[in-house]
């Protein structure tokens, strides 16, 4: 999607990390019900990259149209109207975030038809097409090339549906569109390959029923309508129509085909799970892709590396070498008649229509560039080039460190890098403050590409970001501050982060072992009980944070003090101490998190990003 409503929900637009119900003890990984391992049985710590698995592919053995509102995996998102002459507000838009008893999942869709007299009416589920500057795509009857998505090899449609009194008689279907509906000839320059597919009338239940459509015969190399419903006020009677529609799908495998994981194992409560629901964060790519390799999985993670490729060189605006904090989930090219900016095949943006206006809303941080994120793209990269080789990683990594180089480098206080760019496309706002974390994100990126490419230049640069780092030292306290704040010189004494008390030390590596005191200021300020807070405040387990600890514990030759279990974040709304721009408090949620696992796991095979 191109630029939609600037917005960043408060409590979420830069949640990063959260809980995952996975707990570490005497080596023993136990994974939440419905992963690999279930709830209370104990695996082998292969059994995170198994969770990591499932989540990277649960959008792609089957091509979906519609299994929650916002869902990654959803298709034919248009939404087209049909009705007898003149009576479009009989069929009223459809509620897709339903949560009234949905087949599976958070949500369903329901659906009204009003009849009056002989009416009738209904909706096509369309691919559509998104051209030049909309931020929501415009239906298509068949008018515009290039515009229709190749199912082949798919054999059957399926849905789940049921209706809110029994007895609705509803009809539908699939294909069709530019099509006459009895003859089936073409009625537009661009129709359907296909025909019309029906199921007929059928009476619904109120109960959930599957339905079937078979594919058998059918042309679907271009396909601009996937699914519709339609029904009339005659066959019910003149009673009004209320149904409900829920998992929607063809049976179309698609392992191949670019993705990224989606962060989040949302819920259907509140805002973050909202903002949430497809997103797919950089960082959190990064460590699956770093945690594949260390699982030598090297198929998942040369499709993740070649998805982070893939999205520097296809952004639906910039073309200088950046990466976005994220991406939506699920497939990772935009759908054909999709061209923002004149631009086909983008990377997808991550965001939802907003309930009620229908607008396309995009949250603040997930179309931003932070610097530490792009510096976990860059070790993402490296890492796999370093075990399987491929020019096209390096020369990745390598437009990602210039673009740091260019537009970060600064010059104020005692040097290092600022921290990135925030908000939209063409005028983002620099970020004039300094994070030690970002800094110790450089170091490691630049460092291993100075090691794998031969350039002395990285050289410089690491030690550039290393001098930031080491400056940030207070050797009062024997910890690590925060940064800087805007000014790019005044220490942020505000908050003291648990994350760079152990990166600082894994990054540093040998130099490390002078900076252990930060592991005992942690355990003097951030530990809860078996974890770690994120801040000073101890209101709860940072879960993500206790798998740093533990493998800086495990770098420093500390054993002893790794960690026993790492709990799930004890309350929604973990504090950080940091704020959001709009003021809001920047908090942590108990959510399955991609990140957190792929920690979880590189702790306990000791295979250090850094």
């Amino acid at each position: 999607m191109v630029p939609g409503s600037r917005i960043a929900r408060s409590a979420v637009a830069s949640v990063l990390c959260a809980g995952l119900v996975l707990l570490i003890a005497s080596g023993v990984l136990v994974a939440p019900a419905g992963t690999a391992a279930a709830a209370g049985t104990a695996a082998s710590p292969p059994s995170a990259v198994a969770y990591l698995a499932g989540v990277m592919d649960q959008f792609n053995k089957a091509l979906d149209v519609y299994t929650d509102a916002h869902a990654a995996g959803n298709h034919f998102v248009a939404r087209g109207r049909m009705s007898s002459p003149g009576d479009g507000d009989a069929v009223p838009a459809m509620n897709e975030a339903c949560a009234t008893s949905p087949h599976a999942g958070t949500t369903c869709i329901e659906a009204t038809l009003e009849s009056t007299g002989r009416n009738w009416g209904g909706w096509y589920f369309m691919n559509g097409a998104l051209v030049g500057d909309d931020t929501q795509p415009r239906v298509n009857w068949g008018t515009r090339p290039k515009a229709g998505l190749d199912l082949r090899g798919a054999r059957t449609l399926t849905f789940w549906a049921r209706g809110a009194r029994g007895g609705e008689r509803v009809e539908f279907f699939c294909f069709g569109i530019g099509r006459d509906p009895n003859t089936g000839k073409p009625t537009a320059p661009y129709p359907d390959s296909a025909r019309k597919l029906s199921t007929g009338y059928v009476s619904l239940t109120t109960r959930w029923r599957q339905y079937k459509i078979s594919l058998t015969g059918a042309d679907l190399s271009y396909v601009l309508g996937g699914f519709g419903w339609v029904s009339n006020a005659i066959s019910n009677g003149r009673r009004d129509v209320k149904l409900y529609i829920d998992d929607i799908a063809y049976d179309k495998a698609r392992p191949s085909d670019l993705r990224l994981l989606v962060s989040y194992q949302t819920q259907s409560s509140g805002d973050f799970d909202i903002v949430m629901r497809n997103t797919a964060f950089t960082y959190d790519n990064a460590l699956a892709l770093l945690a594949f390799l260390a699982a030598k999985d090297y198929g998942r993670a040369k499709m993740l590396a070649d998805a982070l490729v893939y999205a520097q060189q296809h952004d639906r605006y910039y073309t200088d070498g950046r990466v976005r904090n994220a991406y939506q989930g699920g497939d990772l090219v935009l759908w054909p008649g999709w061209t923002p900016n004149g631009k086909t095949g983008t990377a997808r943006m991550p965001g939802w229509y907003e309930a009620g206006t229908g607008e396309w809303v995009e949250d603040e941080m997930a179309v931003s560039t932070y610097t530490g994120n792009v510096a976990w793209a860059m070790l993402g990269l490296l890492r796999y080039y370093e075990a399987k080789g491929g020019s096209q990683y390096l020369d990745a990594a390598k437009r990602m460190g210039e673009w740091v180089e260019r537009n970060c480098r600064d010059t104020r206080g005692a040097g290092g890098y600022t921290a990135g760019f925030a908000g939209w496309e063409p005028d983002p706002t620099k970020l004039t403050y300094k994070s030690t974390e970002h800094n110790i994100d450089l170091l490691a990126a630049f460092s291993l590409l100075r090691a794998l490419s031969g350039d002395r230049a990285w050289r410089a640069r690491a030690d550039y970001a290393k001098a930031f780092v080491l400056a940030m030292w207070d050797a009062a306290e024997g910890k690590f501050w925060t940064g800087t704040g805007d000014d790019g010189v005044t220490v942020n004494q505000a908050v003291v982060p648990l994350d760079v008390q152990a990166w600082a030390i894994l990054a540093l590596k040998n130099e490390g072992l002078a900076y252990r005191a930060g592991l005992a200021y942690a355990e003097g300020h951030h530990q809860v009980g078996a974890g770690f807070d994120f801040n000073q405040d101890r209101d709860g387990i940072w879960y993500e944070g206790t798998a740093h600890m533990a493998m800086a514990y495990r770098a420093t030759g500390q054993m002893s003090k790794r960690p026993g279990a790492l709990n799930a974040a004890s309350i929604d709304g973990l504090t950080t101490g940091f704020f959001l721009a709009d003021g809001s408090p920047w908090l942590y949620f108990r959510r399955p998190h991609v990140g957190a696992t792929a920690w979880l796991y590189l702790a306990e095979r000791s295979a250090c990003p850094f």
